[in-house]
């Protein structure tokens, strides 16, 4: 077992750094030279030529600095996944927005230790935005220190704006009805999709996300970096099914707002119960 000491987190992150400037310069490549390919996959997703060099590269890159580490990624599924340390891989989160030309799509690395996410690196390419950091050790953006305010009144103000995603996320497993009650808590909701609604939420631009239906490759880079910068994290709950990922359903921003949020689903939910 190697012991999770200061000296071994510095290391663990300056290889997270090393390895998400390996991927961006991969990645800008292949979008300034616009020729890559894409698919849809069997869930109807789209997946790229990009996604899987990206992954590609980014296990090897592990592979050859922490044989003993294990790796969950998208694209080409998990190795030693039990292991005290995994690296969880999204290549390219929003891979319509990348086959589309919309520069708002990220790469996503994260670090597990024990199942906890204890690091956390979100680069949007084209963008030239890069968040990492951790809960340990705090969030950067660009390189300077990212502090999440918390609200500062009992309830959200106009100014306060909710994060989503779409409805086509919701509905599947049948969670339509929270994005319902989501609208009709607070009048100030946008929908936002894929990795840059993470970003919006960790840099402080959204009060808090809402997200259904996501992925640990999805989440696990997200909750260390919010909590990096002082906000929450909070797990609405999870679905397991044979052969299947397990799918994941998460608040997360600023404290408050988090809660407030949380609080009317959950009534909500519960309310919806015990009426059946």
């Amino acid at each position: 077992m190697q012991l999770l000491n200061k000296e071994y987190l510095e290391e663990l992150q300056s290889f997270g750094d090393s390895l998400i400037e390996e991927t961006r310069t991969l990645v800008l490549s292949l979008w300034q030279q616009n020729t890559f390919t894409s698919e849809l996959k069997d869930d109807q997703t789209p997946v790229s030529e990009v996604d899987l060099r990206c992954e590609e590269l980014a296990r090897s890159l592990i592979r050859k600095r922490f044989p003993e580490h294990g790796i969950i990624g998208e694209e080409h599924g998990t190795e030693n996944d039990t292991a005290e340390f995994v690296w969880t891989i999204d290549p390219i989160d929003g891979t319509q927005n990348l086959v589309n030309r919309i520069p708002t799509f990220g790469t996503i690395l994260a670090l597990l230790h024990n199942g906890r996410p204890i690091l956390g690196w979100i680069d949007h390419p084209v963008l030239g935005k890069t968040i990492t950091g951790g809960s340990d050790i705090g969030t950067y953006h660009n390189g300077k220190k990212v502090i999440l305010e918390d609200i500062t009144t009992e309830l959200l103000t106009p100014n306060d704006v909710i994060g989503t995603n779409c409805p086509a996320t919701f509905q599947r497993g049948g969670h339509l009805g929270v994005l319902d009650k989501v609208l009709e808590f607070h009048p100030h909701v946008r929908m936002y999709y894929d990795v840059y609604s993470h970003s919006l939420t960790i840099l402080g631009s959204l009060a808090v996300m809402v997200e259904y239906n996501l992925k640990i490759w999805d989440l696990a880079a997200t909750q260390a970096l919010v909590e990096g910068a002082g906000g929450t994290y909070l797990e609405l709950g999870r679905e397991e099914e044979v052969g299947k990922p397990t799918a994941y359903h998460a608040a997360f921003g600023k404290k408050r707002a988090v809660e407030l949020v949380a609080k009317h689903i959950h009534a909500s939910t519960n309310t919806e119960r015990g009426k059946d």
